[in-house]
């Protein structure tokens, strides 16, 4: 499962299963196939990315073009696809790229680093000290297990390997022509994946903050804010003062929140104050950009209302509530409909990222 980078808590393993069911459902409106580019203003444009493996979603990126130089946001997952958006940005504009800010430490966010080193050696990549060390700590070592073949990963390749040659899936159940055809692609993408890897060179930020940075790429003036912990410990916005144009991360993603894991507390003091900015115009870290803070303050609700009913159950009940007792009585119902609506695939994903969800809150009502 190859979504485990997300989960910060020790009881990732035990929601895994759950997670490859959520990534494996193929909603357009969750993960996409398809390029998708467009300018917000101005010299400013951003990418969402075809999802590079079944199971793993790809970041967006986002392209801000100054009078003097460039400041990109995210390098995805795969080098190939940073290689891809290099040549976009060379279409848009002869400035240099001087900036590259990674807002948190996610594979999907950081995979092209080394590749705008390579295309403008002048490049800084930036971004929170927690980013860098997370980066150190966890994507090398996701890297080296993602291309062993006795690893969960080698043994989910080989897995589809049987079911595309023999057509026989991991549970010995005979498969049709259309679920081998489909084992073989998902395959191809992941022997793509281990292919870059094995040759990928993680680089992580060489310029760290605590707080922030203002960057003046001439003409055009980008604050990079860390306002606090949400998604992950070093989560990173960019805003664009004048243009009212918020770079969110994986802060905000859409149209379900990424919620396998991180301080929900946090969370909600921090997208408070990024709706605080009033943004025109947000860029999630996943999905399409969204106007206006409305979506950020339904996902501060969303984050509340499970703060309220874990921390209101487990005041009823006393501390020997178990965290099944409390899955089995939280009431999402509306939320659901409000964020996954009718979707199936919607649903399920939502479904997972709440599980993960309800866990950390548990855990820091526990805690305390």
């Amino acid at each position: 499962m190859t979504f485990l980078h997300r989960i910060s808590r020790p009881w990732a393993a035990v929601i895994i299963a759950a997670l490859a069911a959520a990534f494996a459902a193929r909603a357009d409106s969750v993960n996409t196939r398809e390029l998708q580019v467009r300018e917000l203003a101005r010299g400013v444009y951003t990418i969402r990315h075809p999802d590079p493996t079944d199971d793993f979603p790809d970041g967006n990126t986002t392209v801000v073009v100054g009078d003097r130089e460039v400041l990109v946001v995210d390098t995805c997952y795969l080098p190939s696809s940073a290689d891809a958006d290099i040549g976009r940005i060379r279409g848009w504009t002869d400035k240099p790229v001087r900036w590259v800010l990674n807002t948190h430490w996610h594979n999907d966010h950081v995979g092209g680093n080394q590749r705008y080193r390579l295309a403008w050696p002048g490049a800084e990549v930036v971004g929170h000290d927690e980013t860098r060390r997370m980066v150190d700590a966890r994507v090398r070592s996701y890297v080296r297990r993602f291309v062993a073949p006795d690893s969960t990963f080698g043994r989910q390749r080989e897995a589809l390997r049987r079911t595309a040659q023999t057509g026989v899936d991991e549970k010995g159940a005979k498969v049709d022509a259309a679920a081998r055809s489909a084992a073989a692609a998902s395959l191809a993408r992941l022997e793509r994946a281990v292919a870059e890897f094995r040759d990928v060179v993680i680089e992580p930020p060489s310029v760290t903050f605590e707080t922030g940075l203002r960057i003046d790429l001439g003409g055009r003036v980008v604050e990079l804010k860390h306002l606090g912990r949400g998604n992950t410990g070093g989560d990173v916005v960019a805003w664009l003062p004048a243009e009212r144009i918020l770079i969110a991360g994986d802060l905000v993603d859409h149209p379900v929140p990424y919620a396998f894991g991180g301080y929900p507390g946090e969370w909600i003091a921090t997208l408070d104050r990024l709706a605080a900015l009033d943004p025109a115009l947000v860029v999630p870290g996943h999905g399409e950009p969204l106007r206006g803070k409305g979506y950020i303050e339904r996902v501060s609700a969303l984050l509340r209302n499970v703060r309220d009913q874990v921390n209101e159950l487990l005041a009823r009940h006393g501390g020997g509530f178990t965290l099944e007792e409390v899955q089995k009585s939280i009431d999402l119902t509306e939320a659901r409909r409000l964020f996954a609506g009718e979707d199936a695939d919607n649903r399920e994903f939502f479904d997972a990222s709440i599980a993960g969800l309800v866990r950390s809150v548990y855990a820091e009502a526990r805690a305390r």
